[in-house]
């Protein structure tokens, strides 16, 4: 009798499961921490790390030892690549073969519907982390000089490299970047290393390959049209939202800034707590919308958006959905509109539950906590630490699955995954009045 194999959809359910499991053992260890913490926080923590997210119940800096940093800048690092991408990395290494079940898992975290050479795809991944953190690393040595030395200053270079590539937000400065609003080239280069990160590596890979615009997929171009226009229209909306608030005083440098970290990397040069509800709103919407498929960065993914813009363009026209030259499939367009539909009730719903487990908090900031842990950002209004073991339980839910993705979570549930739909049979079409 042949043996039944796990839907891949299952396996990277349970490989995040595992690697955030093993990341909460870590940081309960007495190596980890200066004073101990909870079993919650250290659950909340190690999925904030493995789902890239950066949200942060404790003062990371205060908290852990070197130990514990380390581990969570390994999490950071294991959640940014994927754990099957570092997985098949090391099967190439040793000369094995992913096989045909190992391939599908691939496609399906990659979310790639086209030929991929995985092996080499996967080579190339490492290799563009390893060195755009590299030169991230060396750039903070410079912008750092002057507030830090020694080993200190080569850790805190080092660890925010890695944090902003994978856009996790995750900071050791003890009060975040608010003293660094300042640091021209601190910001930038983060700025650049969240692009980037965002980006998603098919992006970056058919970038160096092609170099021509008229050899990019349609994918890349997707992504390389719609990630500066986010990013333009979130730096002047947040600009202008916030310069009648003189408790924050948001220059265009810092606009900017945070329009790159809402593209899921939680960094922050300002008090969130208080901007303007309109601005929370602003930057919300960038949050949910999010990076580049197959990248560090979270969100609906910033693709879904184009094709959902690009499927509505179509329908008022009454036309079929044309972009470079190439039509949009029925099939891409219907799964464009249930991702963005899914989400937006999860979110809903999540912010609900905080809602009824923290009545006091404020609904702004809550709903600004729960999409930031649902598209896997890490930016707050200040409000984390002060959650119930509830609150943090569900937003711990909701980092994990907007890691995995919501199609992921639901499809671990097909029984045909290895298998087409039998399409011999069909079912009487039914009319439903829309709208």
């Amino acid at each position: 009798m042949p043996r039944k194999k796990l839907s891949p959809y299952l396996v990277i359910l349970l490989g995040f499961l595992g690697v955030i499991a093993v990341g909460t053992a870590l940081l309960l260890l007495p190596c980890s921490t200066y004073g101990g913490i909870s079993f919650v926080d250290a659950l909340f923590l190690s999925t904030s790390s493995v789902c890239i997210t950066g949200l942060a119940t404790v003062n990371l800096a205060e908290t852990f030892t070197g130990f514990g940093q380390a581990v969570i800048c390994l999490l950071i690092q294991v959640g940014g690549l994927g754990f099957v991408t570092i997985g098949m990395t090391v099967i190439a290494l040793f000369g094995g073969k992913a096989g045909l079940s190992g391939k599908r898992l691939i496609k399906e975290t990659l979310g790639s519907s086209g030929k991929l050479d995985y092996k080499h795809f996967l080579f190339r991944a490492v290799l563009i982390t390893a060195v755009l953190e590299g030169l991230g690393f060396f750039i903070n040595l410079i912008a750092l000089r002057n507030d830090y030395s020694g080993g200190k200053l080569v850790w805190l270079s080092l660890f925010h490299s890695v944090s902003a590539f994978n856009n996790a937000g995750l900071d050791l400065f003890g009060n975040g970047m608010l003293p660094f609003a300042g640091n021209v080239l601190l910001i930038l280069n983060t700025s650049v290393l969240t692009i980037v990160g965002g980006l998603g590596f098919i992006v970056i890979i058919d970038v160096l390959a092609a170099k021509r615009w008229r050899n990019f997929s349609v994918h890349t171009k997707a992504v390389l049209v719609i990630t500066p226009v986010l990013l333009a229209v979130g730096t002047l909306f947040l600009w202008l939202s916030e310069l009648g608030n003189p408790q924050t005083d948001l220059d265009f440098l810092n606009a900017f800034f945070l329009s790159a970290m809402a593209r899921t990397c939680g960094f922050s040069t300002q008090d969130l707590s208080k901007w303007q509800n309109a601005s929370l709103c602003i930057l919300n919407i960038l949050m949910f919308i999010g990076a580049g498929p197959v990248s560090t960065g979270g969100g609906i993914k910033c693709t879904t958006f184009f094709v959902f813009l690009a499927g509505l363009l179509g329908l008022l026209r009454g036309k079929p959905t044309v972009v470079f030259h190439r039509e949009i499939s029925r099939e891409t367009l219907i799964y464009a509109l249930f991702v963005t539909v899914v989400a937006m009730i999860y979110a809903c719903l999540t912010g609900t539950l905080v809602s009824a487990f923290d009545p006091d908090l404020s609904l702004a900031f809550v709903f600004t906590e729960t999409i930031s842990a649902l598209a896997n950002v890490g930016l707050s209004a200040g409000i984390t630490p002060l959650l119930s073991v509830g609150s943090k339980l569900i937003l711990s839910l909701a980092m994990y699955l907007g890691r995995i993705g919501f199609m992921t979570a639901l499809l671990v549930f097909k029984r045909r995954w290895s298998r087409g739909e039998d399409e011999s049979v069909r079912s009487v079409p039914a009319d439903i009045v829309i709208g």
